[in-house]
């Protein structure tokens, strides 16, 4: 069982490197964030108790990372502005989170019993598939989308540290959650669902929901979220001043079409892209295929209702979905693009477990054809991690990932030039925003 365990690790970390050594060559992307988001005066100032101060205290053009911001103090003092040990950094980071992965779901399904060989069978594969996932290639390649990554990692050894403490019931792993839980957030915001992502634990591991201990444990980190939520409202000002805006039913339909775009994009990663501009302006009309992903959403959701009740499949999809839930378009929020690949990262995990799940208990039980889908399966895997690593070459320099919109602004006008030409130029309107980057 020990050797099967480090063998498993050994393994997730040759399919990290194989898929992300290209990034070691890769330069800083200067016209697309780093040289603001990277090299900045936080950076240069190293770790003086002026500049750490300021680093905790102070937002930055609109953003609170400082965790993030330390990653990159830290690797400046070892090494100065070499991107080879940025993109280092980022690949160890990937590689740290794909083995948290591995034992946050094999911890999990322990705790609730579930038999040893499928246990550990779930747990790598769920991880292999987040390893290699093209999704997230935009996460570990981009340096200024570290705090993807960094978030990441501190939120998944809260969730172990959760898990730990729902087993002894000892004080020390319940702060050591909440302690990584802030360390996560100051590396990025989407760490506020945390809290909800613990109420999910709870329901999978049989905890009773209406017991005032579950209740009151959480209340310091619903605190906390409540807390953090307000300070990423003050770092980014006032979202709604001088811009317009869309409404209310818009933002619904848009929330719609984000979800399902980032949960087909999870288990179908094909034209996959750094920048997905709105179909629409604001103040203008939705097109008109955008109203039927409601309906979709809705119509599969009753169709499946049996099949989403199933424990381990509800969790999985309800993983992704508190994930995802913060980078839909709710509330309206100041980007120009209606989804982003990185904010999948943590999500991702969710439909990789999911897949996992079905597919092991598609070989294990031997269905029809289980030897057919075993090998389709390992042929989506294996596609996974070519598309990741031939992806990882489009974020080398600003000149390729330029050329990149380029494509796309052509790919849309031929889409678009026989259906609806306001759309097209509305997508257009958004990306001459980012080429005005370049």
């Amino acid at each position: 069982m020990i050797k099967n365990k480090y063998f498993s690790v050994l393994l997730l970390v040759v399919c990290c490197i194989l898929v992300y050594f290209p990034i070691l060559s890769n330069d800083f992307l200067y016209r697309w964030d780093d040289h603001w988001v990277v090299i900045n005066h936080y950076t240069e100032r190293g770790f003086t108790f002026q500049n750490v101060w300021a680093i905790v205290t102070e937002f930055y053009r609109g953003q609170y990372a400082p965790v993030n911001q330390l990653f990159y103090v830290t690797i400046y003092a070892l090494f100065g502005y070499n991107a080879f040990w940025f993109h280092a950094g980022s690949l160890l980071v990937h590689t740290a989170n794909v083995l948290l992965v591995y034992s946050f779901i094999k911890l999990l399904l322990t705790r609730c019993k579930v038999e040893s060989v499928k246990t550990n069978a779930v747990a790598f594969i769920t991880a292999l598939l987040v390893a290699v996932h093209p999704f997230n290639v935009e996460s570990v390649a981009w340096i200024s989308a570290s705090k993807i990554i960094i978030y990441a990692m501190f939120y998944l050894i809260a969730l172990l540290c959760y898990l730990l403490y729902t087993d002894a019931y000892k004080p020390k792993l319940y702060f050591l959650a909440l302690l990584f839980f802030i360390i996560s957030f100051g590396g990025k915001e989407q760490a506020v669902t945390l809290p909800v992502c613990l109420l999910l634990l709870d329901y999978v591991l049989g905890r009773d929901l209406h017991c005032k201990r579950v209740w009151l444990e959480k209340i310091p980190f619903f605190a906390l979220a409540l807390f953090f939520g307000i300070v990423t409202i003050f770092s980014q000002g006032d979202p709604f001043a001088d811009k317009a805006s869309y409404t209310v039913i818009q933002r619904f339909v848009y929330a719609c079409y984000s979800f399902f775009e980032y949960l087909v994009k999870c288990i179908f990663p094909v034209k996959l892209s750094y920048l997905y501009p709105f179909p629409s302006q604001p103040g203008e009309p939705l097109p008109a295929i955008l109203w039927l992903y409601p309906i979709a959403i809705v119509t599969i959701i009753g169709v499946y209702w049996s099949f989403w009740k199933n424990k381990w499949v509800f969790f999985g999809i309800a993983f992704f979905t508190v994930h995802i839930a913060v980078t839909l378009h709710i509330i309206s929020l100041s980007r120009f693009a209606v989804i982003a690949d990185r904010y999948a990262y943590m999500s991702s995990i969710g439909v990789c477990f999911l897949l996992a799940w079905l597919f092991w208990n598609i070989v294990a039980q031997k269905w029809k054809y289980w030897k057919i889908i075993a090998v389709g399966f390992s042929v989506y895997a294996l596609s996974f991690g070519v598309y990741a690593h031939f992806r990882t070459y489009v974020w080398r320099d600003s000149e390729i990932l330029k050329q990149e919109m380029k494509d796309l602004l052509h790919q849309r006008k031929e889409r678009f030039a026989l259906c609806n030409k306001n759309q097209f130029l509305c997508s257009k309107i958004s990306c001459h925003r980012v080429c005005n980057c370049f």
